[in-house]
């Protein structure tokens, strides 16, 4: 039995994610094109690299089992979000574990939360998905400017929800 090129398993993460939702393709797209621009800038290892690249498509495998209207919703609060959004986090979280990908379901079960995640590969990934995030059109909304997102990974940095020290190198890098 012949195995898949990297090239076409992310082909065929990509048509999954497309049949749920362009824009859920278009996200992790944007996100693993960071992934990889800003691992190569910390001069991380190919696999380190794959890794991040595999958690940004991944990440959105999950919404395959929210509903539409859930994933259009725009939320009150964080804690209503994160009450809708867990089946969406463990859902993903499961599919990177049953196809044997440890290290990007560890960083899966770590980005999300508010608090910097122990795990180095998810304290980057962190960063950037929520810089990607923020700047994503969303259906109850324009994206931000990245001003704004610049004040959003600022305050998340200070209020210790994501590593200080990847915020400030990251934004330093966008400059």
């Amino acid at each position: 039995m012949s195995y898949p090129s990297f090239k076409n398993y992310v082909r065929t993460l990509s048509s999954l994610l497309k049949t749920k939702g362009s824009w859920l393709l278009e996200e992790s797209k944007d996100l693993a094109g960071l992934c990889l621009m800003y691992g190569r800038l910390l001069d991380l290892t190919p696999d380190e690299k794959k890794s991040l690249l595999l958690a940004a498509y991944f990440k959105n495998l999950g919404a395959i089992y929210i509903s539409d209207y859930l994933l259009e919703q725009e939320f009150r609060d964080y804690s209503q979000m994160a009450a809708s959004m867990n089946i969406w986090f463990a859902a993903s979280t499961q599919i990177a574990k049953s196809a044997g990908l440890t290290e990007v379901a560890t960083i899966l079960e770590q980005y999300h939360l508010r608090e910097v995640p122990q795990h180095n590969l998810a304290r980057i990934f962190q960063v950037l998905n929520t810089w990607v995030a923020c700047q994503q059109p969303k259906g109850w909304g324009q994206p931000m400017t990245t001003q704004e997102t610049r004040l959003i990974l600022e305050q998340r940095a200070q209020l210790q929800w994501s590593d200080p020290s990847i915020v400030g190198h990251f934004l330093q890098c966008c400059n």
